[in-house]
């Protein structure tokens, strides 16, 4: 009959929350096992394990992950580093002596030999089944195959068989024969005691630009040669670096390494230092294991940006630990104003609970950037527009100037996000009248002539005036006796 009919239903399947590219978080470091080659994507410390391999005493990497999604973390980037004499294990799958299948593990390390392969006949005429194994865990069988191709096709495109090892496929076309039960891979060697700073910092290439925006660190060196790279590489790809100092480390130590980084380098407006080092639980009841602030720090920023935005301190009350438990140097309010006029972010203790207390950029443009959100604001924005951009680049440049048009529109539009959330700065005069949003966008024959034009180059003109932080609140309390007033 005639109306509105409409009928619900019940939706199934995980919910995620909403991860903003510049919340994530890109760690370069050691781990028992993984590729050394790619920088993987990881939402949760679970999938980590699966990739990497679970806490090893040789490595802060998995302790610093797992902090960074207890603390609010959503996603990031891994780059596993291994010694320059690295090997992989391998194991072939044999047809008479010849080489049917290869099978090689997914990074160096001794980790390959728990790795197995068992062949056996198909239920069908002509096939046969591979099975692999990580210690006793079936990760896939492919079931009956035809081919070797067929075999190593199945291998290649499983989600958790291709996690561990990649198939080729061999000299012979003859099936694998005779068959083999857990026959195991041969053991890597991750190399690991020649690991140098120069490693870490190679592993940094991984992150490339099409990563995007976020915060990146390598908690596993905190030498000049590391946060020289770090700073560089944040300034590079429109990242902050998290740097740390070594775990004993001084109040006078950390101030004289921000004195060096600020005087000293280039673009550091993209670098926060922050101190001491932190402790987190272990599996062990009662016992704690101590670690570089890296995953403390970006798991709180990645929480700020996707809950609020880039512009917002990932400090204070919101920066209240869950899983931290402590710092291995206690930091009273003397010392916390101190640290903070040389650029040190300090991390303190305030009613039994753990939080970052402090801010800062290690910019010598206080100015402009005192403030790490400066930067993050301002790499948000270059993201965006290089993202909405996008779709304007090879558009047709026609003499009624649309194509300007269309820039300048897409470029409001990102302004306009970042304006609404409270990024950007609204100039206001006496009387609560807007003198401007904060922002400015120009596209017009005025920068491209059409000479210009003739080349294919469209300029844009882009002025934006970011929020500060208040960090500190001043209030004067005056007392009066009975005879007086109240002032």
């Amino acid at each position: 009959m005639p109306g509105v009919v409409i009928s619900t239903a019940v939706r199934t399947g995980p919910s995620s929350p909403t991860v903003r590219e510049s919340s994530q978080a890109f760690f370069v470091g050691l781990a028992d096992r993984g590729p050394t080659d790619a920088a993987l994507k990881v939402s949760s410390i679970e999938e980590f394990e699966d990739i990497y391999g679970g806490y090893v005493s040789y490595a802060y990497l998995h302790p610093t992950v797992e902090t960074f999604f207890e603390e609010g973390g959503t996603q990031c980037y891994i780059a596993r580093v291994a010694g320059s004499a690295a090997t992989t294990g391998v194991k072939n799958i044999t047809s008479s002596g010849s080489v049917a299948i290869a099978l090689e593990a997914n990074g160096p390390g001794a980790w390959s030999s728990d790795l197995k392969v068992t062949t056996t006949a198909g239920t069908a005429n002509d096939t046969f089944v591979v099975k692999l194994y990580l210690g006793t865990e079936l990760l896939m069988s492919t079931f009956n195959c035809a081919s070797n191709e067929i075999a190593v096709g199945k291998i290649n495109s499983h989600p958790v068989a291709s996690k561990y090892v990649t198939a080729t496929v061999g000299t012979t076309t003859s099936l694998p024969t005779p068959y083999v039960a857990n026959s195991a891979f041969s053991a890597g060697d991750d190399d690991r005691a020649s690991v140098v700073a120069s490693d870490y910092v190679d592993g940094l290439d991984l992150f490339n630009d099409a990563l995007g925006t976020g915060a990146v660190s390598c908690p596993e060196n905190a030498s000049s040669t590391v946060y020289e790279a770090l700073v560089a590489h944040a300034n590079d790809y429109n990242r902050i670096a998290i740097l740390h100092g070594l775990s004993d480390d001084t109040q006078a130590e950390i101030i004289a390494m921000a004195q060096n980084i600020s005087g000293g380098l280039e673009n550091t407006e993209h670098a926060a230092l922050y101190y001491p080092w932190v402790y987190v639980p272990t599996q062990v009841a009662g016992i704690n294991r101590l670690i570089p602030p890296d995953g403390y720090i970006a798991g709180k920023r990645s929480a700020a940006h996707n809950t609020a935005g880039a512009h917002v301190p990932y400090a204070g009350l919101l920066s209240q630990a869950v899983f931290v438990n402590g710092v291995v140097a206690d930091i009273n309010k003397t010392n916390g104003d101190l640290l903070d006029d040389e650029g040190v972010n300090a991390i303190r203790v305030i009613q039994n609970t753990v939080r970052i207390y402090g801010a800062r950029s290690l910019s010598a443009d206080t100015t402009n950037y005192r403030y790490i959100t400066a930067q993050d604001i301002v790499n948000g924005i270059v993201t965006d527009s290089n993202r909405t951009l996008e779709s304007v680049v090879f558009s047709t440049i026609d003499g009624r100037n649309n194509s300007f048009a269309s820039v300048e529109a897409k470029l409001i539009a990102v302004l306009e996000a970042a304006r609404i959330s409270g990024a950007l700065y609204e100039a206001f005069d006496a009387n609560g009248r807007r003198i401007d949003f904060g922002y400015t966008v120009k596209c017009d024959s005025s920068l491209n002539p059409v000479s210009q034009l003739a080349t294919g180059l469209i300029k844009a003109r882009v002025g934006v005036r970011v929020s500060s932080v208040g960090d500190k609140i001043e209030v004067n309390i005056i007392k009066s006796n009975l005879t007086t007033s109240v002032v």
